[in-house]
């Protein structure tokens, strides 16, 4: 891991993938909730206590590294007063656990209509099918599982990321059953950890914002609410 790194910030989403680089890792890391990524005005506001906490533990000038990818645009106007901060420059964790941005593009140019999903995320209940179980709880069985099915009516494909990290045998029975419920195909896709290992060497493309930037603190992060399911209007659910 590149020495310059003091601390990390990091997705709970990559949890297995930075355990595998425990033996190079010696620097503390700060976890964050993987769920919060469909709630970007609470992830950019839980990153900014984190950059916080980093400050009152390092020394000025130090370097920490966001492990995180700009889900929802939430490290918009992300600055430390003291610390020097990078973070990869994806706009989320997807094409960091498949291994390459190119891989991903690549990918998404063949199966445009893929949902991507690997443990963390289902963990989390960050997946359609534990997604239809709240919707259900929330809106009652009909209206419920609709809006399930709205919310991922646009997908062809859910594909199960497999990089090694995990033991997949129940999470293959979990998006099977999602596949079968929701009507769509199953995939799996073979990841690698190339791009973590870049990332934790500052090997890839970076954003990195110099402590005090003023051009950074001039950036106005704008609320973008909640994604799933609340941007549904009534007129869909209820039509």
């Amino acid at each position: 891991m590149d020495q310059s790194i003091k601390m990390i910030i990091a997705c709970e989403a990559y949890r297995g993938e930075l355990a595998a680089f425990a033996h190079e890792i010696k620097v503390p890391i700060l976890w964050i909730e993987q769920a919060l990524h469909n709630v970007p005005d609470q992830l950019h506001r839980i990153i900014l206590e984190k950059v916080k906490e980093a400050e009152s533990r390092l020394n000025p000038g130090d370097t920490v590294l966001l492990f995180l990818g700009n889900c929802g645009g939430a490290l918009t106007g992300v600055y430390s007063q003291t610390l020097k901060l990078i973070y990869p420059d994806v706009a989320d964790c997807i094409p960091v656990i498949l291994g390459s941005l190119a891989k991903f593009n690549s990918l998404q140019a063949e199966k445009p209509g893929s949902f991507y999903l690997n443990k963390n995320w289902i963990d989390a209940g960050e997946d359609p099918l534990n997604s239809s179980r709240k919707y259900i709880e929330a809106y009652g069985e009909k209206k419920g599982w609709k809006v399930a099915q709205l919310m991922y009516k646009n997908y062809t494909d859910f594909v199960l990321i497999d990089n090694g990290c995990y033991d997949l045998d129940n999470y293959r029975l979990h998006v099977h059953e999602s596949c079968s419920r929701f009507g769509k195909a199953y995939r799996e896709e073979k990841g690698d950890l190339r791009f973590i290992a870049a990332i934790l060497n500052r090997e890839c493309a970076m954003v990195e914002i110099a402590p005090n930037s003023p051009e950074q603190a001039a950036v106005e992060y704008k609320s973008r609410g909640e994604f799933f399911p609340e941007k549904l209007t009534k007129e869909q659910v209820e039509g």
